[in-house]
């Protein structure tokens, strides 16, 4: 209950906090420390001389205050962003600032602002810091840290102060900024803040720019051993010849025939059919091509196991990128979604924006199988990534089995020792330990 109560004081304590860093430098936020220590100490000014010290340094501030320049910088500034970024993987950008103004500028920062995503109450009541058992029992109590730790991953970006070069008259500078993406999916900017600071270098003027962006963020890989061969060969894909076009395996010509009501025109043999002066067109025979599909279930309460499942998925996608077949993405969002990539279909870019954005999904295995029993006919092999292992996913591989599928299986597990019954064949993948399984396959 008291918890609650003092809930909502988090959100406005943490953005007042934000503002007063951002005004003072830490030469100016010594300063102040400076001054409160000696006006404590000088209290008795018949015993110490500090309080001289104190009134100095309160001038200093005051003076600071009033000398910051009244009419801000007059520049713009435009950012420029990746397309993508990597969860956990430092990146840099930049923002262009343009000098409009009569003199030339020095000395200014900028701080670029991301949309800032407070937790609710039950996302606060419900998930934990990791670590939080370390800390003593009043912060554990209220639960301050907890907060800002939520507030970091929702918001999603952890992006450094930037310094922005000297700018001559009509000019316009780089700033280089650094960022860390704390999570995978979209990122969202507001705005950006220009710093200027007052002649001693204590405080600074804001000046806020409205600019809003958007980053897809993809989610963290790993490096997969290339001793990983797909499971399954070439599979007859009915109908499927003009994916072995698309896909550079063209159909083989088989013979000559008539033609018959249906048949394209662009099969019609021109030489043959002006010789017996009546259509004739090529017959052709439908190709045999890999196509494997990698099935993705996300059915945890588990934050932290649902983000490495989706990480390994990831992984083993982009290192069959450069194979001839193609590739399936299979998994549950609030329907079943298949993502196709592979030569003269999308890029498997897409598939990792398609990871990138995908939520936890209740009774995902069930859906799934629901959906490959109908997609299986195609699949020359299959790839199945769980985030641990129960009934439903035997089910599902089962299934799988049963229909004469080759499937590689991969369990993302927080604890090895709760999982029974696991196929002798499947890769556990223990969440602390995925790099160097995945490394060593």
């Amino acid at each position: 209950m008291f918890r609650e109560f003092i809930f909502p004081g988090f959100v406005r304590l943490s953005r007042a906090s934000q503002r007063a860093s951002r005004r003072t430098s830490e030469r100016g936020r010594f300063i102040q420390i400076s001054a409160v220590i000696c006006a404590a100490i000088g209290v008795d000014t018949n015993l110490t001389l500090v309080y001289q010290v104190f009134a100095l340094l309160l001038c200093l501030i005051i003076v600071s205050r009033l000398s910051l320049r009244v009419l801000p910088p007059k520049v713009s500034v435009r950012r420029r962003l990746p397309k993508y970024a990597t969860a956990g993987q430092t990146f840099e950008y930049f923002i262009a600032v343009s000098n409009e103004g009569s003199h030339i500028e020095r000395d200014l920062k900028l701080v670029d602002n991301p949309r800032i995503v407070a937790p609710d109450f039950k996302q606060f009541k419900d998930e934990r810091e990791p670590g939080e058992e370390t800390r003593n029992a009043y912060d554990r109590w209220i639960g301050f840290h907890r907060f800002v730790w939520l507030q970091r991953r929702n918001t999603g970006i952890v992006i450094k102060q930037g310094d922005v070069p000297e700018i001559s008259l009509k000019a316009t500078a780089d700033t280089r900024m650094e960022a860390l993406p704390l999570r995978r999916g979209i990122v969202n900017f507001t705005s950006t803040t220009l710093l200027s600071p007052d002649p001693f270098g204590l405080n600074f003027s804001l000046t806020n720019f409205n600019q809003h962006d958007q980053l897809m963020v993809l989610p963290r890989r790993y490096a997969v051993s290339k001793a990983f061969e797909l499971p399954g060969g070439r599979h007859f894909q009915p109908g499927g010849v003009n994916s072995t076009w698309s896909i550079g395996e063209s159909d083989e010509f088989v013979s000559l025939r008539d033609y018959r009501d249906g048949d394209s025109m662009r099969k019609v043999h021109w030489a043959s059919t002006a010789k017996r002066d009546k259509p004739v067109v090529k017959e052709f025979q439908d190709e045999f091509f890999v196509r494997q599909a990698l099935v993705l279930d996300t059915d945890t309460q588990d934050a932290e196991l649902l983000e490495e499942t989706v990480s390994v998925a990831a992984s083993l996608l982009l290192q069959m990128e450069n194979t001839d077949g193609l590739m399936d993405l299979v998994y549950v969002s609030k329907t079943a979604q298949i993502v196709t990539a592979g030569r003269g279909y999308a890029q498997v870019n897409h598939q990792l924006e398609a990871l990138a954005t995908l939520e936890k999904c209740h009774g995902a295995a069930a859906r799934l199988k629901e959906t490959m029993s109908s997609h299986r006919k195609l699949m020359s092999g299959c790839i199945l990534v769980l985030p641990g292992w129960d009934e439903s996913r035997q089910q599902l591989l089962n299934s799988l089995s049963s229909a004469g599928i080759p499937t590689a299986l991969f369990i993302v597990t927080a604890d090895k020792d709760e999982l029974t019954n696991v196929p002798a064949k499947a890769n556990v993948l223990p969440i602390h330990d995925i790099a160097e399984r995945l490394a060593n396959l």
